[in-house]
């Protein structure tokens, strides 16, 4: 996918978790410079930055809390400043959150969930619309696959991405005009982040999930990265207001 970007930058908020970083690698690897955000980690946005910059590409990380608007602003006039042109733009931050049953989900946790998942994602893409508009660009959220096949149990996950989702095809609709594209990646099980910790966690679970996918196996990080930047992409130019299942088949 190298030279299918044109020059600028490409945005990674939660570019430190387990699949942003994998995120920014591949665009660096695909001919991008990664500006990153990251919630708490300085010394993992450090590292971000250094494996970008080993591949050739310029980085640069800044701490951003998504649910400010007007810190959302600022990051973005930096990135600006800083790099020229802003012709990509992922969402792949997300808040941690409980697994537990909708009659036993406490209201502050739906509340706290949705508003730093939904509302985040919300100040980076609208943010992100004034400095897209002029050349247009590619915006894309890692959201997740029990959109479709919710799991007992996981509705902080699939409730806030659905809002999510329903939020790009609104954009991938009303911005199209104005050349932006707007996709999601829908991750299955994947063996890294938070999806790590669960599959290591031991039990049956595990074995369960794989069971229930049609190919018998578990994502990675890889899998998912490529696939953003494939939609992200000049490959995908014809792509816009679709959600990629990257989930083994866990949705049939």
């Amino acid at each position: 996918m190298v030279n299918s970007f044109p020059d600028g930058v490409a945005v990674v908020a939660g570019g430190t978790g387990g699949l942003g970083a994998g995120i920014c690698l591949a665009l660096a690897v695909a001919g991008c410079d990664v500006a990153v955000t990251y919630r708490s980690s300085e010394r993992k946005a450090q590292s971000a930055v250094s494996d970008i910059e080993a591949l050739g590409r310029k980085a640069w990380a800044s701490q951003v809390d998504l649910v400010d608007s007007r810190a959302v602003t600022k990051f973005l006039d930096e990135v600006r400043q800083r790099f020229g042109r802003i012709h990509t733009v992922v969402c792949a931050a997300g808040p941690t959150f409980k697994v537990e049953y909708i009659g036993r989900l406490a209201a502050e946790d739906w509340a706290r969930t949705m508003n730093e998942d939904v509302n985040g994602c919300f100040n980076l893409m609208r943010g992100a619309l004034g400095h897209m508009r002029e050349l247009g660009g590619a915006l894309c959220a890692v959201t997740t696959s029990a959109v479709e096949r919710v799991p007992l149990a996981d509705i902080l996950s699939a409730a806030p991405k659905a809002a999510i989702e329903t939020l790009m095809r609104g954009i991938a609709k009303e911005e199209g005009p104005s050349g932006i594209r707007a996709n999601c990646v829908a991750p299955g099980c994947i063996d890294a982040g938070i999806g790590h910790a669960a599959l290591s966690a031991g039990g049956t679970f595990a074995e369960a999930v794989k069971q229930s996918t049609p190919l018998r196996m578990f994502g990675t990080r890889d899998d998912i990265a490529q696939a953003v930047v494939f939609l992200c992409s000049g490959r995908a130019k014809f792509i816009t207001g679709q959600s990629l299942a990257v989930d083994g088949g866990l949705q049939l």
